[in-house]
């Protein structure tokens, strides 16, 4: 469910999401092949990041409190 979601979702880039996170760049390759990640943005065949409200939703739902 996308609670985040604004009229203007910016994209986290890819680098960005790692140091939030503190995931490593294999890691976040290895996540993404098993579905784990959320979908990335990709414009003209190239993938720019995620977007916002989806790394949020993401963060809720990986995070235990």
């Amino acid at each position: 469910m996308n609670t985040h979601a604004t009229t203007q979702d910016r994209i986290i880039k890819r680098t960005q999401f790692r140091e939030l996170t503190g995931i490593s760049r294999s890691t976040e390759w290895r996540l993404h092949q098993e579905g784990k990640l959320p979908a990335l943005v990709e414009v003209n065949g190239i993938k720019l990041g995620y977007r916002e409200s989806s790394y949020h939703d993401w963060l809720q739902s990986n995070t235990c409190i």
